[in-house]
């Protein structure tokens, strides 16, 4: 189905359904993989000017956005695994990942999942600090972030979160705050790019140090005056790092 310019799909793979809305037409390709709780909606901006000489493909991830649960709650592993498996199903890649928050551990999973189809990784305030794995500290993080997001994310965040409910959320959040990333992108052998908003409570300096230094090869970008979302408030400098990557990887 294609509604204003973007083809939208399902995908059941093993049981578990995906969406994926496609836009653009360029040689290139990106995907962009949502963070917990949350649709494709505040990539909007950032698909808008990637779509502009590319093709993007937004993902709906199981439980999430239009995507309806699956049985049971999915370790971060399975998410990337199926997530990877539906990629190749629908003939979205080669490409370069573009997650934010938990998406970034979820585009991880895919890159060791099907390393052949993957050309880069942009990981945009990665989550979770290696100094603050409790639940109680990443929703106080949650909230400091709040108050500087701009309001139409909050409102998306707020729409998306009541559609997938708090028992799911609830039930993935222990998969996401014990993902150790730091471990899991010593294995990344593609070009990997770690951004994050000036203001972002939750994946601070240390911790993309952190992560810079397990990878090896990771570069590492600030976008001045935003917060966790850098990616709606600025999305011409998020598809900057984006086009960037994919112009040397």
């Amino acid at each position: 189905m294609r509604v204003s310019g973007t083809e939208q799909r399902r995908l059941s793979v093993e049981g578990c359904e995906f969406g994926i809305e496609t836009r653009g037409s360029g040689p290139g390709s990106f995907v962009l993989v949502p963070g917990i709780g949350m649709s494709p909606r505040y990539f909007e901006p950032l698909a808008r000017e990637l779509a502009a000489g590319a093709t993007v493909h937004a993902l709906h991830l199981p439980g999430f956005g239009q995507a309806r649960r699956p049985p049971r709650p999915l370790p971060l592993g399975e998410y990337g695994r199926l997530a990877a498996l539906a990629l190749r199903n629908a003939g979205a890649g080669p490409g370069i990942l573009v997650g934010h928050s938990m998406g970034c551990q979820v585009a991880v999973e895919i890159a060791l999942a099907d390393s052949a189809a993957i050309r880069g990784l942009v990981l945009i305030g990665p989550p979770t600090n290696s100094q603050e794995r409790v639940a109680w500290r990443q929703g106080l993080r949650l909230l400091q972030d709040s108050v500087r997001e701009p309001a139409p994310v909050t409102w998306t965040a707020v729409g998306d979160y009541r559609r997938c409910g708090a028992r799911w959320y609830f039930a993935i959040v222990p998969f996401m705050i014990s993902y150790r990333l730091e471990e899991r992108l010593r294995l990344v052998r593609v070009p990997v790019v770690l951004v994050r908003g000036e203001h972002d409570p939750i994946a601070p300096r240390p911790w993309l140090a952190e992560l810079a230094a397990a990878n090896g090869m990771a570069a590492v970008a600030e976008v001045p005056g935003q917060a966790h979302a850098a990616m709606y408030g600025n999305p011409q400098a998020i598809a900057r790092q984006c086009l960037d990557l994919a112009a040397r990887a």
